[in-house]
């Protein structure tokens, strides 16, 4: 068990690292638009359509 966690221990950082990565970017991207979307004024209404017709 001890080899196996030396041999991938690298891999297994290096993957975490990029998951952060991938998650911290996704919450900067969705900051940022909701930021543009707010100073350009755009509001967002959806529609109220009945479920069953």
């Amino acid at each position: 068990m001890m080899a196996i966690f030396k041999r991938y221990s690298l891999a297994m950082f290096f993957l975490l690292l990029i998951c952060g990565l991938m998650v911290l970017a996704t919450i900067g991207v969705k900051s940022f638009s909701d930021k543009m979307v707010k100073d350009a004024g755009i509001v967002v209404e959806p529609k109220e359509e009945p479920l069953t017709k």
